[in-house]
């Protein structure tokens, strides 16, 4: 037998043993062992927005009402008027706005007040009632989701900080 034909039959089938087996008579199987730990996750919070800081405007409802311009009031706190001919009254000691016309309205007094406090300028935003209704209903809306959205952020922040109760932002009115 030659060397050539040795290699092949011993040691080439002795390797295509050992490659098919995998070793497994060497030293046989090891069991693997699974275990489940829980491990502790550092969750870092975000910093919670800052509070939500709503100024309040000035609404002015005007009317096309005539504004009462009563008597100048005497030492005893009464108003005294004279009847005219004609039906009408006269206060004795004039009247608290003299200025004013006698048909001086609401309408007229907000706009002296507003001409008088932007140098001469009038603008108007008007509303209807229906959409002043719809602008309350919306900011309802809006209060409402962020009371649910708080709620939220509320939840996942206790559920994620163990040593700390949750503190969300609020509201100012």
């Amino acid at each position: 037998m030659t060397v050539k034909n040795w290699i092949h039959w011993t040691i080439l089938p002795a390797i295509l043993i050992l490659t098919i087996s995998g070793c497994s008579t060497l030293g046989g199987v090891k069991k693997v062992e699974v275990s489940s730990k829980p491990i502790e996750i550092d969750i870092i919070q975000p910093t919670m927005p800052r509070n939500i800081d709503l100024k309040d405007p000035v609404w002015h409802v005007v009317s096309s009402a005539k504004v009462p311009n009563p008597c100048v009031k005497n030492e005893e706190g009464k108003r005294p008027r004279t009847k005219q001919e004609d039906g009408t009254w006269l206060c004795d000691l004039g009247k608290e706005n003299p200025d004013w016309p006698a048909d001086y309205t609401y309408l007229d007094k907000f706009l002296d007040e507003v001409k008088k406090a932007n140098s001469g300028d009038v603008v108007f935003f008007a509303i209807s009632v229906e959409d002043y209704e719809l602008m309350a209903f919306n900011m309802q809306e809006l209060r409402r989701y962020i009371r649910e959205v708080q709620e939220v952020v509320i939840y996942y922040r206790s559920v994620t900080i163990n040593d700390k109760k949750a503190i969300a932002g609020e509201v100012k009115k």
